[in-house]
């Protein structure tokens, strides 16, 4: 029996090889567009879920980004930025994680969750624990409460991207030295209005001048108590800063979490800042906001109205 020349193996081989190149090339190119597409899809969703005031999203690129930041987009109602999203990703020896983060017009996170996340330990834990950065300043992210513990690896990899993030919306909005310079313009200043009479919800007022020194509308602190979760019968205290312009527009409203004696859970508080969001442009004598945004924390968006409403009651 004559043996077959090793060329005769070797070309078997080289064969087999470029059928097996071929195959995998093209089974490839059938499912990357759908994964592709199946992330895109989840990265919408995310959008909406971390952000639900935004209607229009524009992506924004900068080559000074992060590596691990894949999309920064800027999102709109109307006319109006009502925030940025950032979406980012990072993988580490026990897996991976995108997130995508929500942060306001004044710095503040706004919503926070995972698109994808696959890691060996505690990932309902680091869940939790990315949730509880969300109400805090962009420029000194920190936690609410308690993080927990057991997977190291996966919250030095959340603190990194989170990080990330921190340094991106640096080059995205230059914060200015006082959130408010947002509402009033740079330059502006604030006298406390010593005519002013305050009243059970609205506590004080300040004139706001710009740096030409003229009366360009008024910035007030009210504050309101009301029942939270009717169930269990709890209420808690709101204190609310406004910045209304001299024609009656709201220019914007903050709500501090640490003045915030509602739930600052992530599955209400961002809703509530949502809501207080949406009601911006509007002109204090008519305000009106999505109230879908606040689907879950109706008490909560029941007690801003209460307290716009009050405002509208004392402003001349």
């Amino acid at each position: 029996m004559m043996k077959k020349p090793i060329v005769h193996y070797t070309f078997v081989l080289a064969v087999v090889a470029i059928v097996c190149g071929i195959m995998i090339s093209a089974v490839n190119a059938i499912t990357a567009p759908i994964i592709e597409n199946n992330i895109l899809k989840a990265q919408a969703a995310a959008y909406q879920l971390v952000l639900p005031s935004g209607e229009t999203f524009t992506e924004i690129v900068n080559e000074e980004f992060p590596e691990t930041v894949l999309t920064v987009v800027e999102a709109k109602a109307g006319a109006n930025v009502v925030g940025y999203i950032y979406t980012a990703y990072t993988t580490n020896k026990f897996g991976y994680m995108r997130l995508v983060v929500a942060v306001g017009p004044t710095g503040t996170i706004l919503g926070a969750d995972f698109i994808d996340i696959n890691q060996t330990y505690q990932v309902d834990g680091t869940r939790t624990n990315l949730s509880l950065y969300v109400g805090s300043p962009i420029t000194s992210i920190a936690p609410s409460g308690d993080i927990v513990t057991g997977a190291t690896g996966s919250l030095n990899s959340l603190k990194g991207l989170l990080a990330d993030v921190a340094t991106s919306h640096a080059l995205v909005v230059v914060a200015p030295a006082d959130p408010y310079e947002a509402w009033f313009g740079a330059g502006y200043s604030m006298e406390i209005d010593a005519t002013f009479v305050p009243t059970t919800q609205v506590l004080e007022k300040s004139i706001v001048r710009n740096a030409s020194d003229e009366v360009i509308g008024a910035y007030y602190h009210l504050r309101g108590t009301a029942e939270y979760n009717s169930e269990q019968g709890s209420a808690g205290t709101v204190n609310m800063y406004v910045g209304i312009s001299s024609t009656g527009e709201i220019l914007g409203i903050d709500l501090p979490k640490d003045e915030y004696g509602h739930t600052t859970s992530n599955a209400f508080y961002p809703k509530v800042i949502a809501y207080a969001n949406s009601i911006t442009g509007s002109n204090i004598e008519s305000f009106s906001g999505q109230g879908d945004l606040a689907t879950g924390a109706t008490n909560s968006k029941n007690l801003i109205d209460t307290l716009l409403t009050a405002l509208g009651g004392v402003i001349e």
